[in-house]
């Protein structure tokens, strides 16, 4: 059977980061529109496969770094990756030292759970037609506590990364 993956193409987001007002504390700052060459890595609809789990040769799915089993759960919740990160700066984003990552409460067949979405954002070559890349890693249900609870606002992190400046973990 086929699946479609058409929601997962790469795509250019436009976002705005808004100007700010010089203050004592910082100077003014004008609006900014960023170009984020947005992006979808396998593990968002493929996981590893069980262990002494048989698996189907038509079930796997590689890429140039891996194969990995695709995942009937995972596939459907990624419809939703598009819409969550457009809405990621009204999202409480979190940082592991490595990546950022967003969770949020999600509703499948009657059944509520924490979907966990992890990214990370380099700066982009200009000859890609963006500033950013935004790479999504992995999205799947969160069976363990989150260890990260300090927010970090995703403007911030674009910004940051768009400067070329380094953002602390989480202490």
């Amino acid at each position: 059977m086929a699946y479609d993956l058409s929601h997962l193409h790469p795509y250019i987001w436009e976002v705005i980061i808004p100007g700010v007002e010089k203050t004592e504390k910082q100077p003014a700052r004008p609006e900014r529109t960023i170009r984020v060459n947005v992006t979808y890595g396998l593990h968002c609809f493929a996981r590893d496969r069980l262990p002494n789990e048989a698996v189907a040769e038509d079930s796997w799915y590689a890429d140039n770094r891996e194969k990995r089993v695709f995942c009937l759960l995972r596939w459907e919740l990624s419809k939703q990756l598009p819409a969550i990160i457009a809405t990621l700066s009204e999202r409480r984003c979190m940082h592991t030292g490595r990546e950022e990552f967003v969770t949020i409460k999600v509703v499948h067949q009657g059944r509520t759970f924490d979907y966990a979405v992890f990214f990370t954002i380099t700066k982009a070559a200009k000859v890609e037609g963006a500033d950013l890349n935004l790479f999504v890693n992995s999205a799947h249900e969160r069976y363990d506590p989150l260890r990260y609870t300090k927010p970090i606002k995703f403007l911030f992190i674009l910004l940051n990364r768009y400067q070329g400046k380094v953002i602390k973990p989480p202490s």
